[in-house]
């Protein structure tokens, strides 16, 4: 696993880049964003990067999501690539990135021999309403329970018990939810476009995260929030950070946890 210190810093410094031209388009075109995941992490708790971080996440509203993949490609400078299927036509994933020309950034699971563009990136999640509040439910249930967990030592029955429970159970609402959307193809009626409680990512794909709307919307910009940059936040991150992260999302991983995703990094690949 590539963990320079230094390379990570100057691959940083690139998404840093990506990120204010996604910004700069954004607030100019009225369209909504805001920081994702680890990146949201880094912003609280670091008011950065996380120090071990190799990749820069955003989400956006799904009609918003369409209205920048129309504008970007015009609007993005020119040593940047806008990269989706229709862009890559051997890209595999179900959303966007922005990637830097001339760089390359190689994940874990690739090999840097695909046929699609490599460059260092930011992700850009598109966001759908949800419909079954019942899925939420179990899930914030079982969110509870995966909290208190780590009160009690390793290989105690309630530990075990806690682990089964929410590895299993708590996916099965989203795993029936991938298999309508496979093999049924019926994703208009599980998520709508325009309006619901509840929000989700992904749904394409096997890592679906639900969200309440109202965490998430309206967004907020905050001046210096990100490597002393102004972005736009969800409307509350402490819920959001705690529900993907857990309540003690604060405190640093151990050591052994911090781990990058990319194998290896470079910065301007024309001198390589």
């Amino acid at each position: 696993m590539f963990n320079e210190d230094k390379t990570i810093a100057a691959a940083q410094k690139v998404m840093l880049e990506i990120l204010q031209e996604i910004h700069k388009i954004c607030v100019e075109n009225n369209i909504t964003y805001w920081l994702e995941a680890g990146t949201l992490l880094g912003a609280v708790r670091h008011k950065g990067f996380i120090p071990w971080d190799d990749d820069c996440d955003i989400s956006m509203p799904r009609a918003d999501y369409e209205k920048f993949l129309k504008v970007a490609r015009s609007k993005l400078p020119k040593d940047m690539f806008l990269q989706t299927k229709d862009t890559d036509k051997e890209y595999p994933l179900p959303w966007a990135k922005v990637r830097k020309n001339d760089t390359l950034l190689v994940e874990s699971g690739e090999t840097g021999k695909e046929n699609y563009h490599h460059g260092i990136f930011v992700d850009i999640f598109p966001y759908d309403y949800y419909k079954y509040k019942w899925a939420i439910k179990l899930m914030e249930w079982c969110r509870t329970f995966k909290d208190k967990k780590n009160k009690y030592p390793k290989g105690s029955a309630y530990r075990v018990i806690v682990t089964i429970y929410t590895n299993i159970i708590m996916a099965l609402p989203v795993r029936i939810v991938v298999f309508i959307v496979k093999f049924f193809k019926k994703h208009k009626e599980i998520v709508c476009c325009n309006d619901g409680e509840f929000f989700t990512y992904a749904i394409e794909g096997e890592n679906v995260r639900l969200t309440k709307k109202e965490d998430i919307l309206p967004t907020k910009l905050v001046n210096n929030v990100f490597e002393n940059k102004d972005f736009f936040i969800p409307n509350n991150p402490d819920r959001v950070l705690k529900a993907n992260f857990g309540a003690s999302y604060m405190s640093l991983p151990p050591v052994e946890q911090r781990k990058t995703h990319a194998k290896y990094i470079v910065i301007d690949y024309n001198k390589e």
